[in-house]
C-alpha cells in the first residue's frame, strides 16, 4: 500500500477498506478549556432532558398499561362474517381471513401479484466514509487530534451523497437508477370487514414473505436496463458480477405480505376498522397474522411495553451519564497538563459521573413511578414498612426465646432459687457436696420430684454401690474417705 503527499493511502480493489485519508490538528490548553466549560451548558441540558425524560417515559408506560387493561375489559369478540351496526364505536375483536381484493402490480417492472402488500427493495453498491479520532494529549495541557477517514464500499438502499466526502475525488457514487417502493391493496378485507392501510400497516415486515422473480419476468428488467440485468438466487442483480460487485451496481428484490388468516382488536368504525383511544387519551390498535385471542394480543402488547420503557431506561441512563462526564470535564482538563494525572482524572471522573448519575435517575425513577401511580406507590411503602416491622418483632421473640449464657435451659426442674431450708453443702448420699442440692431426706420430700428416697435429681449418673476391698470400702470418685453412705 502506498501513500501520497497529502495523506491518501491507496488500498485494493476489492469491497471492504479501500483507502484512508487522514488529518491532524492541534488544540492548545484553553481553547480546550473554553470547550470544557462550555460542555457544562451541555451537560446540565442533557440531565435536564434526562430527568424530563424518564417522567416522560414512565408516563407513557403506565399510561399504555391502563390503556390495555381497560381494552382488555371492554373487548368485544364478533364473528367476521357480518358487521354488525349495533358494535359501532366499540372495541371489538375479530379474526378472518385477509384478502387482498384485488391484484397488486409493479408498473415499472410489471411484477404482479394476488398479495396484500408488496414491496420493492432496490440497494446499491457505494462508497461510504468513516472517520475515527484519536486524540493525544501534551504536557502542557495541549492535545492533538488525528482523524482518520476510511473509505468502503457497501450496499445500501439510500443514497449516499459522496459530495460530502472529505475526499470525493475517486469515490464518486452515481445516482440510483431506481428507487424501492411499498403498496398496499386498496380494497383489502378481513371477512366482511374492511381492512384499510392503517389496518394492514399493524402487520409489519416479519409477516413478509420473499416474492421471487421468474425469466419471465426479467425482460422488464432487461429492457429497462439492458443485457446487465439477471437473475440471481431470485432477485435481479443489474451488474457484470454478481460475484466481485462493482460501483454502481444494483439489485432489485420483493417481498410480500400474502393473504391469509389474521387476528385484529380495534375500535368498529363504519364497515371497518380504526384506533380506540381508552380513558386516558391511549389508542388500543393491535393486530397480528394467525387466529389468535384477543387476550394473546394483549399479552403481546403488555411484553413490547415492558421491553421499550427498560429500553428507554436504559437509554436515559446513559445519556444522564454523559451529561455528569461533560460537567466533570473541565476538571479532567485542568489535570491534563500533566498527562498521567489527566488520565487517572478521565477515569476518576466516569466513576463520579456513573455515582451521580445513581443518585439522581434512581429517585427519579422513584419520584415519577409515585407521581403517575400514588395509591399503588403508598400502598407499596405501607407493606414495606409493615413488613420490616414484623421481622423486628419476630426477631426480639426468636432472642427472648434463646437460652442465657452459661449452657442453663431456661425453665429447667432446677431453675431459680431453692427452696428455704435447704442445705447449701448437702448432697445425696454417694455424692460430693455440691452447692445448691438439698440433702438426701429433703430432695425425697420436696413437691416436684418423684418420691424416690436415696435417688439422685434427673440427670445425675447413677453412683456404683460401695464395695468391701480389703477391709476399705470403695469409695467413689471424688468422695473422701468417711463421706458418703
Amino acid at each position: 500500500m502506498s501513500m501520497d503527499q497529502d495523506g491518501w493511502s491507496a488500498g485494493p480493489a476489492q469491497s471492504g477498506e479501500v483507502g484512508s485519508d487522514s488529518t491532524t490538528e492541534h488544540v492548545g490548553f484553553l481553547e480546550r478549556l473554553w470547550q470544557s466549560i462550555t460542555g457544562i451548558l451541555i451537560g446540565l441540558a442533557l440531565v435536564a432532558a434526562t430527568i424530563w425524560g424518564i417522567f416522560w417515559n414512565e408516563g407513557r408506560a403506565i399510561g399504555t398499561t391502563r390503556a390495555l387493561n381497560e381494552g382488555s375489559g371492554v373487548t368485544v369478540t364478533v364473528p367476521p362474517t357480518r358487521v354488525d351496526p349495533a358494535n359501532e364505536g366499540k372495541l371489538v375483536h375479530v379474526s378472518g381471513d385477509l384478502r387482498s381484493g384485488g391484484r397488486l402490480t409493479d408498473s415499472d417492472f410489471q411484477i404482479t401479484t394476488d398479495a396484500v402488500r408488496l414491496v420493492r427493495k432496490v440497494e446499491m453498491y457505494q462508497w461510504k466514509e468513516e472517520q475515527r479520532t484519536e486524540t493525544r494529549s501534551n504536557a502542557g495541557g495541549s492535545q492533538t487530534r488525528t482523524t482518520t477517514y476510511e473509505y468502503t464500499r457497501v450496499w445500501s438502499d439510500r443514497p449516499i451523497d459522496s459530495s460530502r466526502f472529505r475526499r470525493p475525488g475517486g469515490h464518486e457514487n452515481p445516482a440510483m437508477p431506481v428507487t424501492g417502493r411499498s403498496q398496499t391493496a386498496p380494497n383489502a378485507t378481513i371477512g366482511a370487514f374492511r381492512a384499510e392501510s392503517r389496518v394492514v400497516g399493524l402487520f409489519g415486515s416479519s409477516a413478509e414473505r420473499r416474492l421471487e422473480v421468474t425469466d419471465a419476468q426479467l425482460r422488464a428488467f432487461q429492457a429497462r436496463f439492458g443485457s446487465q440485468a439477471r437473475l440471481a438466487d431470485g432477485n435481479v442483480y443489474v451488474g457484470y458480477d454478481a460475484g466481485s460487485p462493482a460501483v454502481g451496481d444494483v439489485r432489485i428484490s420483493y417481498t410480500v405480505l400474502p393473504e391469509g388468516p389474521v387476528t385484529v382488536v380495534a375500535k368498529q368504525v363504519a364497515q371497518g376498522f380504526g384506533p380506540y383511544q381508552a380513558s386516558n387519551g391511549r389508542d388500543v390498535f393491535l393486530g397480528e397474522t394467525g387466529t389468535k385471542a384477543a387476550q394473546e394480543l394483549y399479552a403481546h402488547a403488555h411484553e413490547s411495553n415492558r421491553i421499550l420503557t427498560w429500553v428507554l431506561r436504559l437509554v436515559a441512563l446513559i445519556v444522564m451519564w454523559i451529561g455528569f462526564n461533560l460537567v466533570l470535564r473541565p476538571f479532567v482538563v485542568l489535570a491534563d497538563v500533566i498527562p498521567l494525572f489527566g488520565s487517572a482524572m478521565a477515569a476518576g471522573a466516569g466513576i463520579v459521573a456513573l455515582a451521580l448519575t445513581l443518585v439522581v435517575a434512581l429517585p427519579t425513577f422513584a419520584i415519577a413511578w409515585f407521581w403517575h401511580r400514588p395509591v399503588m406507590s403508598i400502598a407499596l411503602i405501607a407493606a414495606g414498612v409493615a413488613g420490616a416491622y414484623g421481622l423486628k418483632l419476630l426477631g426480639e421473640r426468636r432472642r427472648a426465646a434463646a437460652p442465657p449464657a452459661g449452657g442453663q435451659v431456661v425453665g429447667g426442674p432446677m431453675a431459680g432459687p431453692q427452696p428455704a431450708g435447704w442445705p447449701a453443702e448437702a448432697a445425696p448420699a454417694g455424692y460430693p457436696a455440691q452447692p445448691g442440692y438439698p440433702p438426701q431426706t429433703a430432695y425425697a420430700q420436696q413437691p416436684g420430684y418423684p418420691p424416690q428416697p436415696g435417688h439422685p435429681p434427673q440427670g445425675w449418673p447413677q453412683p456404683a454401690p460401695p464395695q468391701q476391698q480389703g477391709g476399705f470400702l470403695n469409695v467413689p470418685p471424688g468422695l473422701r474417705p468417711g463421706q458418703g453412705g
